[in-house]
């Protein structure tokens, strides 16, 4: 068996334990780490996508019966979701893997400090019409970004929180269903374009779905704070290795 194949599993569970307790953040990891290895931006997408179908759906049976998806937003970021994947689709086969590189390692050492955002200070509550349609159009924008690869999906939680009024658990939970139905659209429209490497694709689909089930379960019960310097100096460190590579 190619050793890549249990090192995608590893990292791929070790960064799905990571977006499980701190709500995102596997994206950052796994990432740089399929640039490390030689997937293209294409393939990267195609094998996230697969990825992501198991952190989401594992995370989300970690949530069963807790009651957090807010009802009021949940079909206006549906519609949302899926128009901004549609067009990250059409943008995909555009891009440059070199220039992909770059721009995922400066913005690796950039979004750093945003791991250290104390949501607990973004208050949940109402919020005014205003602020909800900016909150809709930051989101679309940020998925756009996230659906091509950049990791971005992780500051999802800006606008849901701040623009709207979520808890962070609610965020999070909201967050796994919008991705999830991300993902299986994604699949989709990449798997007849013959973007996906199965053996990585599937490492991370289980590695994903157990780090997700571990990651969520331990959040709910501990928090995130202490795992989170952690991967911030991943993402310094990734960063640098890809804009020297």
């Amino acid at each position: 068996m190619n050793i890549l194949v249990f090192v995608t599993f590893c990292v791929a569970f070790l960064s799905s334990v990571v977006s499980g307790m701190s709500g995102g953040g596997g994206g950052f990891i796994m990432t740089p780490y399929y640039l490390l290895i030689g997937l293209t931006p294409q393939q990267i997408v195609g094998g996230a996508s697969i990825a992501s179908l198991g952190l989401g759906g594992s995370s989300l049976i970690a949530m069963r019966g807790k009651q957090l998806v807010d009802k009021r937003f949940i079909w206006p970021l549906v519609a949302l979701t899926i128009a901004s994947t549609l067009l990250a689709m059409q943008i995909l086969p555009t891009i440059k893997s070199g220039s992909f590189e770059m721009a995922t390692g400066i913005l690796l050492i950039l979004l750093a400090p945003t791991l250290f955002i104390k949501k607990q200070q973004l208050q949940p509550g109402m919020r005014s019409k205003r602020s909800v349609r900016i909150g809709y159009t930051v989101y679309a924008i940020i998925l756009l970004a996230s659906s091509l690869g950049s990791g971005l999906a992780t500051l999802l939680f800006l606008p849901l929180m701040f623009l709207m009024g979520l808890t962070a658990l609610q965020a999070n939970a909201l967050r796994r269903v919008l991705m999830l139905i991300q993902a299986v659209l994604i699949f989709c429209l990449v798997m007849p374009k013959n973007y996906i490497v199965w053996s990585y694709a599937l490492a991370s689909l289980v590695g994903c779905y157990l780090g997700g089930y571990v990651g969520t379960k331990l959040a709910l019960k501990k928090g995130d704070q202490f795992i989170k310097y952690g991967l911030a100096v991943v993402m310094v460190v990734s960063g640098l290795a890809l804009l020297i590579k």
